[in-house]
C-alpha cells in the first residue's frame, strides 16, 4: 500500500518497512494486509493465491520470534492482528495453525509483562482469548470466523439468554498438546466440517466444534477453493 496526500500526489517512498508514509502506527508492508473485508480480492489483485501465500510466509518468516515491536508481523501493535488468519483464504489453513499457536506461546506470559503490547481496549487481550478458543474474526461484522490452533481440550461459550435463548456452544479438541498445533478434522454438531471457518449464526444456536489435534499438518483437509472462506462484499455472503 502506498499513500498518496491531499493532493492527490503521491507520499516519498521511504521503502516497506518504514513507518509513517501516511500509515498510523504501521508500515506500508503491514498495511499492505490490511483489507479485511475483501481478502479474495487482494489474493487476486497480488498475483493469486500462490504468490498471496509466499509474500505473507515470507512476512512471518522474518518476524522475531518473540513478536515484538518489528517492522514485519508486529504483534505489539493492533494492525496485523489479523493476518496469521489470512493463511486460510489462499487454502492453507495449516499455516495458519502454525503461526496462530507460535503466537500464542511466544507472545504471551503469565507475568508483569505477559503481553508484548498495550493493551488497547482490550484487544492484545481479546484476540488471545479467541485464539486460545479456536477462532478469530478476520472481518468484525460480517458473521465469519476463521479456525486457528485452539489450546484447550474444552472450553463451553454461555451464550446471553437476552439474545441466545440460553444456549451452549462448545469446542473440544480430542489430542491437544503443546506439540500439536495442527488441525487434523473437524465436525460441527456431529457433521464432518471441510471449512476451517464458521458463521455467527452457526455458533448463536449452540453446539458443538469438535477439533482432532496432531503434530503434523493435514494439507488436505479445508484446501478446496470452495471452503475457503468468503469475501464480504460477495452476494450470499453469510
Amino acid at each position: 500500500m502506498r499513500a498518496k496526500n491531499a493532493a492527490g500526489e503521491w507520499i516519498p517512498w521511504l521503502g516497506k518497512t518504514a513507518f509513517g508514509q501516511g500509515c498510523t502506527e504501521s508500515n506500508p508492508l503491514q498495511q499492505t494486509w490490511f483489507v479485511p473485508h475483501d481478502i479474495p480480492g487482494l489474493i487476486e489483485l497480488m498475483g493469486g493465491a500462490e504468490e498471496f501465500s509466499r509474500q505473507l510466509e515470507d512476512f512471518f518468516e522474518k518476524t522475531p520470534s518473540t513478536f515484538g515491536w518489528n517492522d514485519y508481523y508486529n504483534h505489539a501493535n493492533e494492525p496485523v492482528h489479523h493476518v496469521p488468519y489470512l493463511f486460510a483464504y489462499a487454502g492453507k489453513p495449516w499455516l495458519t495453525q502454525k503461526w496462530v499457536r507460535r503466537v500464542l506461546t511466544n507472545a504471551y506470559h503469565n507475568d508483569v509483562n505477559g503481553i508484548c503490547g498495550n493493551d488497547d481496549v482490550g484487544q492484545m487481550s481479546a484476540w488471545y482469548v479467541l485464539g486460545a478458543i479456536g477462532f478469530y474474526p478476520v472481518c468484525p461484522g460480517d458473521g465469519v470466523y476463521i479456525f486457528g490452533s485452539p489450546l484447550f481440550s474444552r472450553v463451553t461459550l454461555h451464550l446471553d439468554e437476552k439474545w441466545y435463548k440460553g444456549a451452549k456452544f462448545t469446542i473440544t479438541a480430542e489430542n491437544q498438546a503443546l506439540e500439536h498445533p495442527y488441525v487434523q478434522s473437524a465436525k460441527l454438531n456431529g457433521k464432518p466440517l471441510s471449512r476451517a471457518w464458521i458463521r455467527h449464526s452457526e455458533i448463536a444456536v449452540g453446539g458443538m466444534l469438535e477439533f482432532v489435534m496432531g503434530s503434523e499438518p493435514n494439507k488436505q483437509w479445508a484446501t478446496r477453493a470452495e471452503d475457503r472462506p468468503p469475501s464480504s462484499l460477495l452476494p450470499g455472503r453469510p
